[in-house]
């Protein structure tokens, strides 16, 4: 079940590194730009697609979305889904909540440092996120998400960002609110 997040977490994460943003401000205030207050939504489907025993479409084989919601004093929450059609009549749904504070900085970083939430998925495991799978204000280690190259973009009318990890993936984050 982890290595399915670990491929979730990879794939909306783009690059992450050991360096986070410098927060000026000191480590409890927390500095993001003003342009990423709102809520932001990736997501993506594969290529591939099931068919029912009938030859009907039933849906792609897999689907991945995250949201963020961003707060003007950088608190926020992070939602991803999984789904993934694992064959013929089975499939399987992750969801894992979070709660935490997002920082960008003038170089073109953003990240997100989870601080608790929960994990369900379909097949029956429903819990709290681990501290292994959270940041420690406190001790400045754990699990975080650092974006880099952020770029505010306005495509067909809708505002977006885009970030490019180290390997030159680019993933596009359309404002929903």
């Amino acid at each position: 079940m982890m290595a399915l997040f670990a491929i979730v977490s990879t794939a909306t994460s783009c690059s992450k590194n050991s360096t986070k943003p410098v927060n000026p401000s000191g480590p409890s205030e927390h500095v993001v730009d003003a342009k990423l207050v709102g809520t932001w939504i990736w997501t993506s489907s594969g290529d591939a697609s099931w068919y029912d025993e009938n030859g009907v479409y039933t849906g792609p084989f897999y689907g991945l979305a995250e949201r963020y919601e961003i707060h003007a004093d950088g608190s926020g929450s992070s939602f991803s889904h999984l789904y993934s059609t694992i064959g013929a009549g089975s499939s399987l749904e992750v969801n894992i909540a979070s709660e935490g504070f997002f920082e960008s900085d003038n170089a073109g970083h953003f990240g997100y440092f989870p601080l608790s939430g929960t994990y369900k998925s379909s097949s029956g495991e429903n819990r709290n996120l681990r501290p292994d799978e959270l940041y420690n204000e406190a001790t400045g280690e754990g699990k975080y998400y650092l974006y880099q190259k952020l770029v505010f973009k306005t495509i067909d009318g809708r505002e977006c960002f885009e970030v490019t990890s180290s390997d030159g993936l680019t993933d596009r984050y359309y404002k929903i609110n």
